[in-house]
């Protein structure tokens, strides 16, 4: 039986006992909602995330929508606070009466909002965070599309002590549930080598002096230093360590691995690794594929496409297909066994394919699926892939 027929099949079945249209189902289109931040500094995530789930829903919409029905997306601004995400969130459930959550922006946002969207049936789809917690404990209802945090500091920190002889280890972490999961995966993994010393350090959100957290870094020896940091975090702490003649080796996970760590840096983050599922599309570097959508998406937001715009592209692509697969009478436990039944999903901006199950609802393998880059020059350059 093929992959559409038995997903149809499947939701067929499901549907004698679920013969209500859930929230968001409407005759002539079906209502998403996503937070994310707007404005502040995250905003370098949050514009070209929403800009890129923007675009699916357009290339869906001109072709006729999915079974009849038109796709509308409503964004509202979280600006990465966790009070402005707990608002935002409950004007999408309960005032616009959205159908799904998809793509919301940040590991604490999401924490908060993650809850009432399960608890009043409306899925939690693909969170533009890497955080585990997106998608353990397992309900029908939620799925991540990202390799984890944890996951790929683990298979990062393989790599630096089995092939560069790293015996010392330092973590600078934002003190909330994103940098704990970044802290999280760096401690494990070096416990497995032998490593159980590692240094830690931790800063809140939107902190600008890293002086005292850098200091210990350097006095302990630490000879590579985990960030679970975004953006503004990621710059303040490398200069601050260069400032003071430190240099040791600079990590951070995919929420540091952006263009902008590279082009605000002004050769600060020179030497710097990261770890991604997805490379960062250079236009010089990309596919006549790549190079094409790139061009669609410049012409369409006046700005260049980032990764952050694939992130919400693919996002928004996958669901879509599960809504699709789902077939006309739409309902969130549809969609979820719809969403189970693909395999192997390929991308196509060189990232790891996806895959669910009834009992997996995490896309990648988390353990082979991270890439290992590093600053040269003007950009990010391919490593490795990793895997522990």
């Amino acid at each position: 039986m093929g992959l559409v027929a038995g997903a149809a099949l499947a939701a067929a079945t499901l549907g004698t006992t679920a013969a209500r249209a859930d929230q968001g189902v409407h005759d002539d289109k079906i209502v998403l909602g996503t937070h994310t931040p707007l404005s502040g500094s995250v905003a370098l995530w949050g514009i070209p995330s929403s800009n890129g789930m923007r675009m699916k829903i357009e290339e869906v919409n001109e072709a006729g929508g999915i079974n009849g029905r038109k796709i509308e997306l409503i964004v509202e601004d979280n600006a990465y606070q966790q009070n402005k995400a707990a608002q935002a969130g409950d004007k999408l459930l309960r005032r616009d009466k959205v159908f799904a959550l998809i793509g919301a922006l940040g590991t604490p946002m999401n924490m908060v909002t993650m809850s009432r969207a399960l608890k009043m049936n409306v899925m939690n789809i693909f969170p533009v965070t890497a955080a585990k917690e997106m998608y353990e404990p397992y309900h029908r209802l939620k799925f991540s599309l990202f390799t984890p945090y944890y996951d790929q500091m683990r298979a990062a920190i393989s790599h630096f002590v089995d092939n560069e002889g790293i015996k010392k280890i330092g973590v600078l972490y934002q003190d909330d549930d994103f940098g704990k999961n970044v802290l999280e995966g760096c401690v494990d993994q070096a416990k497995e080598h032998g490593i159980t010393d590692v240094v830690t350090v931790n800063f809140k959100r939107g902190a600008k002096d890293f002086s005292s957290q850098v200091a210990k870094l350097r006095s302990e020896g630490a000879e590579l230093v985990c960030l679970g940091s975004i953006i503004g975090e990621t710059i303040g702490a490398v200069a601050t360590a260069r400032k003071i003649g430190y240099n040791p080796k600079f990590l951070v996970s995919s929420a540091g691995y952006v263009p902008e760590n590279v082009t605000l840096a002004k050769g600060l983050t020179e030497g710097m690794y990261g770890a991604s599922q997805t490379p960062i599309p250079y236009y010089d570097d990309a596919t006549p594929e790549v190079k094409a959508w790139m061009d669609k998406y410049k012409a369409r937001f006046e700005k260049d496409a980032v990764l952050q715009s694939i992130a919400g592209y693919e996002a928004m692509e996958v669901f879509l297909k599960a809504v699709e697969l789902a077939g006309k009478d739409v309902t969130a436990e549809k969609v979820a066994i719809a969403l189970e039944s693909i395999k192997d999903h390929p991308s196509n901006f060189g990232g790891a394919p996806v895959s669910f199950s009834e009992d997996d609802h995490l896309g990648p393998d988390a353990r082979s699926s991270a890439k290992l880059f590093q600053v040269q020059g003007d950009k990010w350059v391919y490593v490795k892939d990793l895997k522990y």
